[in-house]
């Protein structure tokens, strides 16, 4: 008797074939859905049976089970198990599925067993989306890293861009604010790359994204994988790929149709809340500030008498001596910021339906999300829609159409007052929101128009809608033997509309008089664009409406070629063209002095007035080539050419080529290193060079030469040179300039150890960009503004490292990963750029971007000897930083201020800078050593992940009202300080003397070296815990899986920053009250 069989299984689908070949008696082997059906039947031997799991104990349906030493076998059934009858000679059986590691098993005598299946997760194996195509990623020569979606569904954020924040190495995602919709990200991959900015490139399925809400508004649940391409591998796409290129693969429908549905409901928390001080301490600062100077300054608060009381928190009527105020005002304890923050509620919905046959696979989802920051006086969030349909249909066998059809609407609303300095810096923290009437009460009196509550309640909204659609097309066929053909086409579209209303509020003093001044009135309201009305002074009630049309078209024909010659020979090419439109409309108007604060028409306003728009487009054309040879997957070469033309550059300049070259060795391939590989598995040198464009800084047409019609021709005040009317040009242009040019060399070396249970990488890279625009220093009787020429040049060094673990203990599967990477900048070349000023810099030669150039200090005065000796060296007139705190003025320096030093020797203290300067450099405000780490396990059924993402060192210098005490005198005041400053009592404080004498403060504080902060900080950015049920229990109700999960974000922080703010908000102060909120989620994912 012979016997031989087949398995063929894919997960979720259980498929046996079996043949039956030969004579009498025959055996038969088939499968369905009943154990007892299932058995191999034999002769002889013995029978067994069992159950087959995945490490969270859900059971694998359609594994093989086979008899070590024959081909007698069984699939497990939809529960997982099998019978079989084996041999009585049989020792072992083996067990295999596709995505998992083969398990052998010793019989003994037992008979019955529980197997678990380990993932397979050997990355060699996995295949990485690059430019126009995929690579093995075995075979990869460039720096290409990939996230797939379960990072994404394991950060549970609607923003996919704020998912990817410490996901990979090289991409450094920063935020401004966590309020939806106003989150501020910027995207930098391996540094800066200009002095004119410019972020990465966004691909999604192949076609460039229409702008960053078409990324950042995906629907997390859509994505399948982000390629991030940080070398000379970005050049395939040329002349937009100098900051490196994301892409974007969303999902496909394959297998049996499937129906998921996710579901979480959110609420935040405030984060770290910027420190404001209660009345006590807001006085303790003043008095500390006057003591011992020849001027006390109790500013409108009249008297000592009054600052004392409030120190003691006696709240009540205070007289002062400030007409504005109506001379009396009540004070009490209020604590504005927890007034206004809150928890707030959000939720999100999913829902896809997915599958496949033969000939076609489909997909189509339906997400909404309504995500509200912790605002508590006004809705402050945004809702958000997305609906996706990928479809897929293969018409012939060497022909198959792909559609897919996608629309992000948006609708973000907030307070169109209140949210700036009025929230935090601009006011002090002991006025209650209302008067005893229930009115909003004018803090400060009289004066009333510092009323952050009032303002976010009452004082208008700002409404802005956003609806982006895409349609793309792509056809694929199969010409003749490994020749292939995609074609495509894709018409993006965005429409958006802003509605601002600026409403007035009155408010009233502690006795029901009304305001002299409004919240929302004159400047602080308005609507921003005064430009439009071309006024200073806007009488409320306002409106502002835009409107924009963003559109986009996208042409691509590729033809490919794949073959393998001899076995070994691996031969891949490709040759294409594209073509892209962008075209843009805008159009923005204001009204004022509306008839009615709730109706909002144009039409309705009765003052000043303002329009203004335009309209846009450019085009681009581009020939595409790559080459990808490898010899046995042991010696790679990759080549990659692109030639672009576009229309924002002058005739005989629009083309441009861009080239790449990249080569690997796959060193434990060689016969001689066989011997390592039961610990080195596997192990890859690459290096790579490559060069690619940036058009960063440049309009659709400077190179064209613009006629305007003015009162002055040249500039100047000066009536001689003034016109009564005339033509001038809108500034000298330039024909020869083209794109920025950024050369990348990259060498790396991946490394795997014990059957890749540990893997690791390191890379080393440096950018230049030659050709950087920069703009040249003409005469100024040349007349208008002198164009951007390529003279600039700009040089980032930085290194990527990677270590990564999993493994498998039993029914526990887990893993660690953790990447960290620096870049430093250094400019070489800029006109203009020679001389720097006290603070930071973003340009200075010879330094990095953003540097700073600070005081050194000694210390502060120990007593009055040491002043006079300081001012009898440095205060003879001659310098320029000591004007301010001249010897014999109110503001003149005593013990206990600051003691700067005199770095050059020539007995000045100096506030403009040069290679001789006291001005010192003290690093740069750029991320250094940025660094994430993830952990995870799952145990049956059981799963948990936690991901820390953070920055080893970014040095900031706090700048506006709430930098230091007494910036200014009308003001909040920042209460850290308290306790830390020089006193008779406390001669070795941190910090120099508190003073009320702004020019004075200045000099103690700003710009000096003791100011400059570290604000490195790890944050934990998501914790999830989860539970799957049994399918056994889940198969009862015709569910294929049901999971319940915690999902938390940016729970836990630890930070250097010792003034009081959160890491994460940078320099700012005056304008950093609103806080990080943290984010926790309850999510049920069902699967029918």
């Amino acid at each position: 008797m012979e016997i031989k069989s087949k398995f063929l299984c894919s997960k979720g689908v259980a498929l046996a074939f079996a043949m039956l070949l030969g004579g009498s008696p025959g055996v038969l082997l088939y499968a369905n859905d009943s154990v007892e059906e299932s058995l191999m039947v034999a002769q002889t031997g013995r029978a067994i049976k069992g159950l087959v799991t995945d490490a969270n104990g859900e059971p694998l349906i359609g594994c093989n089970v086979v008899v070590v030493g024959s081909n007698a076998g069984v699939i497990t059934d939809i529960d997982g198990r099998f019978a079989l009858n084996v041999p009585a000679d049989a020792k072992q059986i083996k067990v295999s599925y596709i995505g998992y590691v083969d398990q052998v098993v010793n019989l003994n005598d037992r008979s019955d067993f529980k197997v678990v299946l380990k993932e397979d997760n050997n990355a060699l194996d996995e295949v990485v989306v690059v430019g126009y195509g995929t690579q093995k990623k075995a075979t990869l020569t460039g720096a290409v890293e990939q996230v797939s979606s379960k990072v994404l569904e394991s950060r549970a954020i609607t923003n996919v861009g704020a998912a990817l924040q410490g996901a990979t190495p090289g991409l450094v995602v920063t935020r401004s604010s966590s309020r939806p919709g106003n989150e501020g990200l910027n995207f930098q991959i391996r540094g800066a790359t200009s002095v004119n900015g410019g972020s990465p490139l966004i691909i999604i399925d192949g076609v460039p994204a229409l702008n960053a809400s078409a990324f950042q508004n995906l629907n997390s649940d859509d994505v399948e994988s982000i390629s991030v391409l940080k070398d000379g591998s970005a050049s395939i796409y040329g002349a937009k790929a100098a900051n490196g290129v994301i892409l974007v693969t969303t999902k496909k429908g394959k297998g049996k149709t499937t129906v998921d549905y996710n579901f979480n409901m959110r609420f935040t928390t405030n984060g770290i809340m910027a420190f404001s001080p209660s009345m006590q301490e807001y006085a303790t600062m003043w008095i500390e500030a006057n003591k011992e100077q020849k001027v006390k300054n109790w500013w409108n608060w009249s008297s000592e008498e009054n600052m004392l009381m409030m120190q003691q928190g006696i709240e009540g009527i205070y007289h002062t001596n400030a007409k504005d105020w109506g001379y009396d005002i009540f004070i009490g304890n209020a604590n504005r910021l927890e007034e206004m923050f809150a928890r707030r509620y959000s939720y999100q919905h999913n829902l896809s339906l997915s599958g496949a046959t033969e000939k076609t696979d489909y997909r189509i989802s339906l997400a909404y999300a309504d995500n509200q920051a912790n605002l508590a006086t006004a809705y402050d969030g945004q809702k958000q829609l997305n609906l996706r349909l990928n479809y897929g249909i293969r018409l012939t066998d060497w022909f198959k159409l792909e559609t897919s059809a996608n629309m992000i609407k948006t609708n973000t609303e907030m307070p169109s007052a209140g949210l700036d300095k009025t929230m935090y810096g601009n006011e002090p923290p002991f006025f209650p929101a209302k008067n005893p009437y229930g009115q909003w009460y004018a803090n400060f009196g009289g004066v009333g128009d510092r009323q952050p509550v009032a303002a976010t309640t009452d004082g208008g909204r700002d409404e802005r809608m956003s609806l982006i659609s895409r349609v793309d097309v792509k056809a694929l066929v199969d010409i003749w033997k490994g020749i292939s053909f995609e074609g495509m086409a894709s018409f993006q579209n965005e429409e958006y509309r802003r509605d601002r209303y600026v409403n007035e509020v009155q408010t009233y003093d502690w006795y029901g008089n009304p305001a002299t001044k409004l919240v929302n009135n004159t400047q602080q309201s308005l609507i921003y664009l005064t430009d439009v009305l071309n006024l200073k002074d806007i009488h409320n009630p306002a409106y502002l409406m835009q409107a924009n049309n963003r559109q986009y078209q996208y042409y691509s024909a590729l033809l490919k070629y794949k073959h393998t010659f001899a076995q070994v020979h691996n031969v891949e090419a490709m040759l294409g063209i594209n073509a892209e439109k962008w075209m843009s409309k805008n159009m923005t108007t204001a009204r004022e002095k509306m008839e009615d604060a709730g109706v909002y028409d144009l039409n309705l306003a009765y003052g000043a007035q303002g329009n203004a728009g335009g309209k846009s487009q450019n085009g681009s054309y581009s020939y595409i080539m790559r080459l990808n040879y490898n010899y046995a997957e042991k010696y790679l070469v990759e080549f990659i050419g692109r030639r672009d033309g576009n229309s924002k550059f002058a005739k005989g300049h629009k083309f441009k080529n861009f080239v790449s070259a990249s080569a690997g060795w796959v060193f434990t391939e060689e016969q001689f290193l066989k011997p390592i590989t039961p610990v080195v598995n596997f192990g890859k040198l690459r290096f790579s060079y490559g060069n690619s464009g940036n058009d960063a800084g440049l309009g659709d047409f400077d190179y064209v030469t613009l006629v305007t019609q003015g009162t002055t021709a040249f500039g100047g005040t000066n009536p001689k040179l003034q016109v009564n009317s005339g033509l001038g040009n809108n500034g000298l242009v330039s024909l020869d300039r083209t794109w920025e040019r950024v050369e990348q060399k990259n060498l790396g070396i991946d490394l795997h150890f014990l059957n890749s249970r540990l893997t690791t990488s390191f890379d080393y890279f440096i950018k230049d960009n030659i050709g950087m625009l920069s703009n040249v220093i003409f005469p100024g009787v040349l007349g208008g503004n002198a164009p951007k020429t390529n003279s600039g040049h700009l040089n980032v060094k930085g290194w990527e490292f990677t270590i990564g673990w999993r493994d498998q203990i039993k029914d526990f599967s887990y893993y660690a990963n953790f990447n960290i990477g620096d870049t430093k900048s250094m400019l070489k070349e800029l006109q203009g750029a020679d001389t720097y000023g006290a603070g930071v810099n973003r340009t200075v030669n010879g330094y990095p971007l953003n540097s700073f150039f600070l005081y050194r200090t000694d210390g502060f005065f120990k007593d009055q000897a040491e002043v006079d000796r300081y001012y009898a060296l440095y205060g003879g007139g001659q310098s320029t930083s000591m004007g301010s705190v001249g010897k014999g003025t109110d503001n003149e320096l005593r013990p206990g201020d600051t003691k700067r030093l005199d770095m050059n020797g020539d007995y000045k203290i100096t506030d403009v800078g040069s290679k001789d300067s006291d001005l010192q450099f003290m690093g740069d405000a750029n991320p250094h050593f940025v660094y994430g780490m993830t952990v995870g396990g799952s145990w049956k059924g059981i799963d948990f992940s936690a991901m820390f993402q953070g920055v080893a060192k970014q040095y900031i210098m706090r700048n506006d009202w709430m930098a230091y005490p007494f910036r200014t005198l009308f003001t909040n005041q920042n209460p850290t300080f308290l306790g830390q400053t020089w006193t008779e009592d406390n001669p070795n404080a941190k910090y120099p003397r508190m003073t009320n004498s702004t020019q004075r403060a200045e000099w103690n504080y700003q710009n000096n070296d003791f100011m400059l902060q570290n604000s490195r900080y790890i944050r934990l950015k998501t914790l999830i815990v989860g539970y799957t049920l049994p399918q056994i229990w889940t198969r009862k109700v015709k569910l294929e899986k049901v999971r319940v999960y915690f999902s938390g974000n940016d729970l836990w922080e630890a930070t250097s920053i010792r003034d009081g703010f959160d890491p994460e908000m940078g320099s700012a102060s005056n304008t950093s009250g609103y806080p990080f909120a943290r984010t926790w989620s309850f999510g049920l994912n069902v699967t029918l």
